[in-house]
């Protein structure tokens, strides 16, 4: 009898570690993302006009032909994502904007839901290295949410603004860019250029990754995971490869979330910046284009991988695959909110209006923007400014506010 006993004490104590197991197991791919390191409360968001307003806006884009931008001037650009409320406690999110940088100044940005009172509150986030985030507060109603947001960037033909960011710590091997590994290291020497130029060797990773066959489905985004299996389809991963070879050579890398304005609907765009002589210099390792560097006006920066987003991308989190450096089209900020549908995010970016700013156009927009990340409102001026189709246009509706 005792030794029965004990063996159902054993049964149910190896049951319930079995349990746990599995729930802790089950945790690691349910769990939220974690809230992004030095990220600032931010600001109430908010722009001019009603809901129309927005609709109007996002007409526009989408009414605009499907084409590729071919130079400078005011691109629109289009995203959504639609997310399920399982919880009565209020849930949080946090998505991309069009960022300051490089060769773009954004003009207007607007955010709606469905339903119109599924949301609480918005904030312009600044997080580490000047990125700027939206966090969307939705309040405990258990339902189904559908965010769309509208933009237009004045893409120049140069730099408006100063890359800041320190290359140091982007020289150096991270979670999904282990560019100290054997693989990485032999694969990189194989690509160096005998002139060692920078951008030589750029071209060089694009041609590999061309040329690259699967030889196993992928499991990781992660470089040595990419490399191992041969997929060559996939962005995210072709920049950390890309990235990890660039490191395992001593040149600072790092990837760029962006949108490209080629009128394609997708998901964001993965491209990389490596730091030669002094600047950072982008070209996409997935060759959608192929110029060394890539033309201002090729894409639209949406967010700057930090080594905080590299060493989050090998832990398990809601929305993203193994190997994708956090900032991804949305981030799940809390267990009460989920991603929904089949089309549950996407993004498409396409020119609106092809003209060479001035640099009084530029200054303008900058100034314009930067009054928007302070006080958290988009002007009527702004949102009519993304109907200019020269610098003049462009100039007088920022200046009406």
């Amino acid at each position: 009898m005792k030794k029965l006993v004990w063996l159902i004490v054993v049964s149910v104590a190896v049951s319930m570690m079995m349990v746990i197991a599995a729930i802790v197991l089950i945790w690691q791919y349910v769990r939220p993302s974690p809230q992004p390191a030095n990220i600032s409360p931010g600001v109430a968001f908010q722009s001019a006009g009603d809901s129309t307003t927005k609709a109007d806006l996002a007409k526009v884009i989408n009414e605009s032909p499907n084409r590729v931008m071919s130079r400078p001037g005011l691109a629109g650009a289009i995203g959504g994502v639609r997310v399920k409320i399982t919880s009565s406690e209020p849930q949080e999110v946090i998505l991309p904007i069009p960022q300051l940088a490089d060769g773009q100044a954004p003009i207007c940005f607007v955010v709606s839901s469905t339903p119109p009172d599924a949301v609480t509150e918005m904030r312009f986030r600044r997080r580490e290295d000047s990125n700027v985030v939206v966090g969307i507060r939705f309040k405990g109603e258990k339902q189904e949410v559908q965010i769309a947001w509208s933009a237009v960037v004045l893409l120049a033909p140069h730099s408006v603004t100063t890359n800041t960011t320190p290359a140091d710590p982007y020289r150096s091997a991270t979670a999904c860019v282990q560019s100290q590994a054997d693989e990485i290291v032999k694969l990189a020497a194989s690509l160096w250029p005998a002139s060692g130029k920078p951008d030589e060797f750029a071209a060089n990773i694009q041609r590999h990754i061309r040329e690259s066959r699967r030889k196993q489905q992928p499991r990781s985004l992660d470089a040595l995971g990419i490399l191992q299996c041969g997929e060559n389809s996939i962005c995210t991963a072709n920049s950390n490869l890309a990235a990890a070879l660039m490191r395992a050579k001593g040149i600072a890398c790092r990837s760029v979330a962006v949108i490209p304005p080629t009128g394609q609907r997708l998901e964001m765009h993965r491209i990389v910046e490596y730091f030669d002589k002094d600047r950072w210099i982008a070209f996409d390792p997935s060759s959608l284009q192929t110029d060394v560097p890539a033309k201002p006006w090729q894409n639209i920066v949406m967010a700057k991988t930090t080594i905080f987003d590299e060493q989050t991308a090998m832990k398990p989190r809601m929305g993203s695959m193994i190997g994708c450096p956090y900032g991804q089209e949305i981030e799940l900020l809390s267990t009460g909110v989920t991603l929904w549908g089949q089309d549950f995010f996407w993004t498409q970016a396409k020119p609106l209006a092809e003209f060479e700013p001035t640099e009084q156009a530029i200054q303008a927009a900058i100034e314009a923007w930067n009054r928007t990340l302070e006080s958290g409102m988009v002007s009527a001026g702004q949102i009519k400014a993304s109907a200019a189709k020269d610098s003049s246009q462009l100039i007088e509706s920022l200046r009406a506010r």
